[in-house]
């Protein structure tokens, strides 16, 4: 018969002997579990990297460059639209500006002119008919005259053989006022009151214009049409 043993003052078990073999066999079970998972999910990153690392197939590469062609020229396209948007805006803001200086250059000799004649001539003379060419005196007292020319022998190179232009004769000598940007078509003046005392009416010339701009030597492209009417009166007094 079996005693129990007594060492230090405690008793020993023999029962609690199986107890600790399984303790210890779990934790050896359950390391064991944790090595292989960690294998595992080591050999599984390295096989995602690898399919990361592995590269293009040709058919991949030919549907890449096919999907970048198709942008750049979607994208080349737009930008040479914004391009030639931009060019055919500053043309016309080019020949606008032409436009407006030769109206207002016009508009200064003629208000300080005197003499007005409608149809041309030495004398004054009103219309009540519109004419093509007015006629008056300056203030330095040389004989203006304006009219619409047309045709590159008229109005110069850079002009279509149809595109019209405003030419001012200044004591006979030809000077263009507009540029080959714009076509004049129709240039017509009207005066009254030209007579001087007993009319007690102010002279005054009524001109209208009629044309495109944003051309080149004829060309219709990007033209836009304008029409122009105004009237100038005489600043110097009429006696």
């Amino acid at each position: 018969m079996n005693t129990p043993q007594t060492k230090r003052g405690f008793t020993t078990t023999p029962t609690l002997v199986p107890f600790r073999f399984l303790k210890t066999l779990s934790m050896s079970a359950i390391t064991l579990v944790q090595k292989l998972t960690l294998i595992k999910n080591d050999h599984e990153t390295k096989k995602q990297h690898q399919s990361w690392c592995r590269g293009f197939t040709l058919v991949e590469m030919i549907v890449s460059l096919g999907l970048f062609t198709i942008v750049l020229f979607i994208t080349t396209s737009a930008f040479l639209a914004i391009v030639n948007a931009d060019r055919k805006s500053r043309a016309t803001r080019v020949a606008t500006d032409n436009l407006n200086l030769a109206l207002e250059n016009m508009s200064r000799k003629i208000k300080t002119g005197y003499t007005y004649n409608c149809g041309g001539g030495s004398g004054a003379n009103d219309c009540v008919v519109p004419q093509s060419i007015f006629e008056f005196t300056d203030q330095s007292g040389s004989r203006v005259s304006y009219k619409r020319v047309q045709g590159t022998a008229e109005c110069g190179s850079g002009y279509g053989v149809n595109q019209g232009c405003i030419l001012r004769l200044d004591a006979g000598v030809p000077v263009l006022s507009t540029s080959p940007e714009i076509d004049i078509t129709s240039l017509k003046f009207l005066v009254s009151g030209s007579a001087l005392w007993p009319d007690t009416k102010q002279p005054a010339v009524v001109i209208a214009i009629e044309g495109a701009i944003g051309v080149n030597a004829g060309n219709p492209s990007g033209k836009s049409s304008f029409k122009i009417q105004t009237i100038l009166t005489q600043r110097i007094y009429d006696h």
